[in-house]
């Protein structure tokens, strides 16, 4: 590509050379090497168009629309945008200048009335917070790394990557995002490969699939239907086809809607889409999403178990036997069965967290705390917590551990790069999950559990311990429920699962007292 060597004053940091005012051009522009250099376009006719350059870095190959202009006596430089060959050029960059130039230059005096930096970002914001595009709302939710709603900070990441999947997801561009948390446990999101948005989104451009009776999951982003459509002329009834256009289980069409009615909010109360005028009714509510008797996940069975105090004593020793081959792990499952934490906040613990006396339970990792006040919590240590943390303990004084010291998580990865330790205190060294451990165990027991059975067991021992004391089963779930912060409807559906074992005997009981009533 031909280049006119003219010499043109320019920022003395970067040299200037001539180019021809067309996207053909720019596009071929390309050197190997080289310094940063400016091309002023040889062939402009227009006057708001003087000054507008083309910033082009051969190390990098990013080419970018800046305009040098004066303002109030004083030279600025103002970045436009950058050039993206069929999506940004001339043409755009034109248009954006003329409307800028029309309402901001006083022609007469030949000066700008405005400061045109300050009037280009104010018309970006409004330009994009009107008559937006689904897809365009997924892209910028996805670049704030899902703001949360009324509050401060983001989504925790396990809700950043459900949300994420569902709207722009089963496609090679979701392997480009790099998903991790930060110290308050908010999600974060960056890109592969030294990627930006801009170029992000122009290399996985959309797909436009039919979603309808489709083989695979297909994204929001990716159809044909829902992606294009004006977030103002969404409807309920758009969205209920598209969660029925494909068979799916009734809780992955939770998740989507969870992640639409997400995106609605978004639209509504962070890009202000509707402006001054009233918004639609938001076509996210009063969606009815059939359920059926019979679940079909597989493991659903497990829903309904604990274990009883044979089976508890056998999944302890379990957890003894694998601790040589699972360290830390095994202590962390023992944990599990006296404590009220989940296991993905379990492995978010520090050492720092366990006090004299208690053990802290930071708001920062805690399930639902964007959705109210959520306060730091001390669990009291007991005998059965004391055990666990002994063992525990006794890992880390081991001589093959004594390098985790330098690990501030509670419960350390074993896949850790010993020689980056700038890597040391961040989530490249935490544990993210039980499930080996837990198959170690699972191979040592002869019955079926999982390691939310550990945690049903505990709430069920809990409940059984309150009516020991004399009360009924209601009174010791609302006692339980007060302790834990929870609901006694949940305790009652989803956490009080009493073994067979113990149903049996209550029937056995009930029983006696029916034939000793019969009996007078």
């Amino acid at each position: 590509m031909k280049v006119d060597k003219k010499n043109v004053q320019s920022d003395p940091r970067v040299t200037q050379e001539l180019l021809l005012f067309q996207d053909k051009a720019i596009h071929k522009l390309r050197k190997k090497e080289g310094n940063r250099k400016d091309f002023k376009f040889k062939d402009i006719k227009v006057s708001y168009l003087s000054g507008l350059v083309l910033r082009y870095s051969p190390l990098t190959q990013k080419k970018l629309f800046y305009l040098r202009y004066k303002y109030k006596n004083k030279a600025h430089w103002l970045k436009v945008n950058e050039f993206i060959y069929g999506l940004y050029g001339t043409l755009e960059v034109s248009a954006e200048l003329l409307k800028l130039y029309q309402k901001y230059y006083d022609t007469i005096n030949r000066r700008w009335k405005h400061n045109p930096r300050e009037q280009l970002i104010t018309q970006r914001e409004l330009d994009q917070s009107l008559e937006l595009s689904v897809r365009e709302i997924i892209q910028r939710i996805v670049q704030a790394q899902f703001p949360r709603k009324g509050k401060i900070g983001k989504l925790a990441m396990s809700s950043q990557k459900t949300y994420a999947r569902f709207l722009m997801g089963y496609h090679e561009r979701f392997d480009q995002l790099i998903f991790d948390e930060n110290e308050k446990g908010w999600g974060t999101i960056k890109l592969k490969n030294g990627l930006d948005w801009k170029s992000f989104w122009a290399k996985y451009p959309p797909d436009n699939k039919d979603p309808k009776n489709s083989d695979e999951e297909i994204s929001v982003y990716d159809t044909n239907n829902l992606g294009p459509s004006i977030i103002d002329n969404l409807t309920k009834g758009i969205i209920s086809k598209y969660l029925e256009n494909r068979e799916r289980a009734p809780g992955t069409k939770e998740n989507i809607l969870d992640a639409l009615q997400y995106l609605w909010n978004y639209a509504e109360n962070k890009l202000k889409c509707f402006g001054d005028k009233a918004p639609p009714v938001n076509p996210t509510q009063n969606i009815e999403i059939l359920k059926d008797d019979d679940s079909k996940f597989k493991g659903s069975y497990l829903n309904e178990i604990s274990f009883d105090e044979h089976q508890v004593s056998q999944v302890d020793r379990a957890m003894i036997k694998i601790v040589r081959k699972k360290p830390f792990q095994s202590e962390a499952l023992m944990l599990l069965t006296c404590v009220d934490i989940r296991p993905e906040h379990l492995l978010k613990f520090k050492k720092s967290d366990i006090k004299d006396d208690y053990i802290l339970f930071r708001k920062e990792i805690k399930k639902d705390r964007s959705k109210a006040k959520v306060e730091d919590t001390k669990i009291y240590r007991t005998d059965e917590i004391n055990r666990a943390l002994n063992r525990l303990d006794r890992q880390y004084k081991r001589k093959c551990h004594q390098k985790h010291r330098f690990i501030p998580w509670l419960f350390p990865s074993d896949r850790i790069d010993w020689g980056t330790p700038k890597d040391f205190k961040t989530n490249k060294t935490r544990r993210r999950s039980l499930s080996g451990a837990w198959e170690e165990v699972r191979k040592l027991i002869k019955f079926e559990g999982s390691i939310k059975t550990l945690r049903k067991t505990y709430f069920t021992h809990e409940v059984e311990l309150e009516k020991s004391k004399g009360n009924t089963t209601d009174e010791a779930i609302e006692k339980v429920a007060k302790k834990s912060h929870k609901g006694p409807k949940m305790i009652k559906t989803r956490y009080n699962k009493p073994p067979e074992s113990v149903k049996m005997r209550k029937a056995q009981e009930l029983s006696q007292v029916i034939k000793f009533k019969r009996s007078k």
